[in-house]
């Protein structure tokens, strides 16, 4: 099944001028990418269906949040993803990205009798005359913007991993964490300050206390999962029993979510590849043959020009008024 189609747009006539072992290799890529990709998208929406049961004890609103953190994900997973797919072949990403360059060689040439059919061939001829200048990838040459605009890629990636280890960790370590809920609730000390007689505590820690016992679940209600209706009051309890064991768990799922990017990024199965190579010399004849017909089109119209006479067009136009 070719996943990478429904993602990327992967399709194998971009492929059909090399040999089979690259058609496969690229193929099985594309296609592992694309399950990465509907992976994390599906991790991002059971985190919003667990963090729906948190807020609302109630499975269908979950399954809302679920579906829309999910499609928020999957359309920021995508633009991060395809804003990391660039070329290694530097010579055909400089002229797909300043067409001026390939253009140039066309200025001062007659189109006016040129048919559609030729305009295609010299297209051709073009793309076919690039293919073979540029056999070899390279290194993408560094660019100050390019620490900028990895930063904020990175950032999207970690702020996403952030969200769905801490959800999948209050999932795994759910008993952990309402048995803890359980003595907060049952929590003598709280009690005692939330009472009209207490004297001994400032009014903010009242308050604090009334908000915790608050945000826990009442006993007459059956949660869903977490004996709580705030994030933060799990969250908080999650940080306080697992210690720095937390921060060793979403490391790893910070790995998990930029791997798919860093392999974009600097694979040679990708940023390398002969898929991103072909579409890119697609985009340039594409380019290339409307600019003939383009060419072609203003060179019939100024012809037309200089053979009618508008000056005496306007005159009589004028005389007629």
């Amino acid at each position: 099944m070719n996943l990478g189609k429904y993602i990327f747009g992967f399709r194998e006539e971009y492929l059909n001028k090399s040999d089979n072992s690259v058609k496969a290799e690229q193929f099985y890529s594309y296609n592992m990418l694309s399950v990465m990709f509907f992976i994390l998208v599906a991790l991002c929406s059971i985190a919003g269906i667990i963090y729906g049961l948190i807020i609302f004890q109630n499975w269908i609103f979950a399954i809302v949040c679920g579906l829309l953190l999910g499609s928020i994900s999957f359309v920021l997973l995508l633009l991060v993803f395809f804003l990391n797919m660039t070329t290694r072949y530097l010579d055909l990403y400089q002229k797909m990205t300043n067409m001026h360059e390939v253009f140039d060689e066309l200025n001062n040439k007659d189109f006016t009798g040129i048919s559609d059919e030729m305009a295609l061939q010299l297209a051709q001829q073009k793309k076919m005359e690039l293919r073979e200048r540029n056999q070899v990838s390279g290194m993408p040459k560094f660019h100050v913007s390019n620490i900028i605009t990895s930063a904020i890629k990175t950032c999207l990636v970690l702020i996403l991993s952030c969200i769905v280890a801490n959800a999948l960790e209050i999932f795994i370590f759910q008993n952990k964490i309402n048995s803890d809920l359980e003595i907060v609730r049952n929590s003598d000390i709280l009690k005692k300050v939330c009472s009209n007689d207490s004297r001994a505590f400032h009014n903010e820690q009242a308050l604090t206390a009334k908000w915790t016992l608050d945000a826990i679940t009442e006993k007459e209600i059956t949660f869903k999962m977490i004996d709580s209706y705030s994030i933060t009051l799990v969250l908080d309890t999650m940080n306080r029993g697992l210690g720095k064991g937390k921060l060793l768990l979403d490391f790893l799922f910070a790995i998990l979510f930029l791997i798919p990017f860093i392999l974009v990024r600097k694979s040679n199965r990708f940023s390398g590849g002969i898929f991103l190579k072909e579409v890119t010399l697609s985009h340039i004849a594409t380019s290339y043959l409307f600019y003939i017909l383009a060419q072609r089109k203003c060179q019939q119209v100024k012809q037309i020009i200089e053979k009618e006479d508008f000056k005496s067009l306007i005159k009589v136009s004028q005389d007629v008024s």
